[in-house]
């Protein structure tokens, strides 16, 4: 392959990826691709070749079947690198392993790790935010800022205090600092090698402060739960207190999952009634109004399915890739997909063949509109689809990934948004629809509304 015209390959590449992006047309140009082309499709530039997929099938064996045939860290290193040298989403092989069991360790007592008490006390800062009567509110903005606050109280042992009144200026500073190094990032991806082109001197100082705040706090919190809180003698050493850091950042940069769901959630119901009196009849019924306890929560089956419902039709990061470390393949997709008007299934399970150094990309978005194992109508919001499917038998759904790269935080999350739409729906009883069109996508971290989420609660 010659140096020159991958390289034109690659920058032609990310001139359409960006375009797209700038636009908000991302998911929208993919989808329409895999609708017309089929599941799995390969595009071109000049020598450069690159693979689409929204199969079940494929993102399995990228997933599960085949991990170690791919890599991550060639397209997210040169992007992490300056935020979290050496966390997860830096890492592959023994040294993401090793990163991700650290990890693992630390949210693997969620008796220990979630106190309801604190999710209580946050839930309340977030009603504060709520109009009186129905009014309209931006509710993706405020539940960013809740769970902001909920994930800093985790990672660094104290609240940023988004959702307060007492949010000191060094705060605010490192929640502006992190919101700009995030869509960096985002942006630098979509751009590929464009991204060289753009000064990165206000982004490499921004890294800095975000970082010299959450090692600030982490070394405080180790200290003090080594001292016993009563004073900071115990002194940490620096590669721990680094360790840590990449840990509480990786958690950080992560933080928009579970206000991605809350937005979609609050979306979708405001959309639908009958669902908003269903989910509220069965939590008032199985635990009448007090704030859950932990045995309460596993209990509350409809609210589980309101929230797999959301992360389907909004899952948290909606476009992944990996990068191929060897000659392998995909299972399907080699010849030509089914050309009949919804493309739901690659008619011949023929191979394809994936080049060392290849990148293949999967839609979580098309995925989770595509595949049939999701039954009828799956662009509408149905949470009781789920009554007769289980999400971690369905390969097709991946809201947290699957494999070994799945999501290490994905039961603290759902655990988190069990109690929290359990709370809001004590609370309300109906959610008013203030948005004026369709949602608008917005790749940051995770996904947005580009217009934002605007709801009444009453």
């Amino acid at each position: 392959m010659s140096p020159l015209y991958s390289a034109c390959g690659i920058i032609l590449l990310a001139l359409t990826l960006s375009h797209h992006f700038r636009n908000h047309t991302s998911l929208a140009h993919t989808h329409t691709l895999f609708l017309t082309y089929g599941l799995t499709y390969q595009t071109s530039l000049l020598t450069h070749r690159l693979t689409f997929t929204s199969c079940a099938l494929n993102t399995k064996h990228i997933l599960c079947t085949a991990f170690t045939d791919f890599d991550s860290s060639p397209l997210r290193k040169p992007l992490f690198t300056p935020i979290t040298p050496h966390g997860i989403f830096t890492l592959d092989g023994l040294a993401w392993k090793r990163s991700r069991e650290q990890l693992r360790a630390r949210l693997s007592n969620l008796r220990r790790t979630i106190d309801l008490s604190l999710c209580e006390e946050h839930f309340r800062a977030f009603l504060k935010h709520v109009p009186p009567d129905g009014g309209v509110f931006d509710a993706q903005r405020v539940v960013f800022a809740l769970s902001l606050d909920l994930q800093t109280r985790f990672s660094l042992g104290e609240s940023v205090d988004a959702l307060g009144e007492m949010q000191s200026e060094e705060q605010r500073r490192f929640l502006g600092d992190l919101a700009r190094v995030k869509e960096r990032i985002v942006r630098d991806g979509f751009r590929g090698p464009l991204r060289h082109f753009e000064g990165k001197g206000a982004f490499w100082r921004a890294c800095a402060r975000v970082r010299g705040f959450v090692v600030e706090r982490v070394r405080r919190d180790i200290e003090g739960r080594r001292s016993g809180g009563v004073g900071d003698g115990v002194g940490v050493p620096e590669e721990e207190i680094n360790q840590s850091a990449d840990q509480a950042l990786s958690i950080l940069l992560a933080n928009d999952s579970m206000s991605t769901t809350l937005s979609g959630i609050l979306y979708c119901l405001a959309k639908d009634e009958r669902v908003v009196t269903k989910l509220r009849d069965s939590i008032v019924d199985s635990i009448g109004l007090e704030p859950p306890t932990w045995a309460q929560l596993g209990g509350l089956q409809y609210v589980r399915w309101v929230i797999q419902e959301a992360m389907r039709l909004y899952p948290p990061v909606v476009l992944n890739a990996r990068v191929a470390n060897k000659m392998t393949t995909l299972p399907t997709g080699g010849i030509s997909s089914t050309k009949n008007n919804t493309n739901t299934t690659d008619s011949q399970n023929i191979p394809i063949l994936i080049h060392p150094n290849e990148i293949v990309v999967f839609s979580t978005w098309s995925l989770h509109r595509l595949d049939p194992s999701f039954g009828p109508d799956p662009e509408s919001f149905y949470p009781e689809r789920w009554e007769t499917r289980n999400p971690e038998s369905m390969p097709g759904y991946i809201p947290f990934n699957k494999g070994p790269r799945s999501c290490p935080g994905q039961h603290y999350a759902t655990i988190i948004l069990t109690y929290l739409v359990t709370r809001m729906f004590q609370t309300f009883s109906t959610v008013t629809d203030y948005n004026a069109g369709p949602w608008r996508e917005r790749i940051s971290m995770t996904f947005e509304n580009a217009d934002g989420v605007l709801v009444g609660l009453s």
